[in-house]
């Protein structure tokens, strides 16, 4: 299995789906598939992780609280986006329809396990704010597909602006 260090989230019009590209440490680069469905319930398991990674005192507050401090912590992890530069899979390079991710939540963040292809995987391990800044792209790329928004909470609105810049997330 790959580890992946480094990638980046693209929307193809042509296939409606998002493209994660990678890179492992080797520098073989890969292009994984997510559907609309899968990246769905991608979302819809890392938004719950999220509030492990605020500070005790902020998880003890009021909902509205709480919704101010994970827009807070999202603006902030946004601040170092966009200084790594994109990963493009090369030419010829692995690429399949992601079939099933497991999330692995870790101290640090989490783990993610891309199954494609015939018995092939990725794993991509995101420190929190690697987690938040891969939100943060996924909403962006979400809107301008023309998805359904209803899976996003309020305050990713308010933290996530309508131009987030490129950029790979690392």
């Amino acid at each position: 299995m790959a580890e992946i260090y480094r990638y980046s989230l693209i929307y193809d019009l042509a296939e409606d789906r998002i493209a994660w590209d990678t890179i492992d440490r080797e520098g073989a680069t890969t292009r994984l598939w997510l559907t609309q469905r899968l990246a769905r319930d991608l979302v819809a398991a890392m938004l719950p992780l999220l509030p492990s990674a605020l500070p005790p005192m902020a998880r003890e507050r009021s909902p509205q609280d709480q919704a101010v401090a994970q827009s807070f912590e999202q603006a902030a992890a946004m601040t170092s986006f966009g200084r790594t530069p994109g990963v493009r899979a090369e030419p010829g390079a692995t690429a399949g329809l992601v079939r099933a991710i497991q999330l692995k939540p870790n101290p640090q963040g989490v783990d993610l396990t891309f199954q494609f292809g015939l018995d092939q995987t990725r794993l991509v391990s995101s420190p929190h704010e690697s987690v938040r800044q891969t939100l943060t792209v996924l909403r962006r790329l979400w809107s301008g597909a023309g998805w359904p928004m209803d899976i996003w909470p309020n305050w990713m609105a308010e933290a996530a602006p309508g131009d987030v810049p490129s950029g790979a997330v690392n």
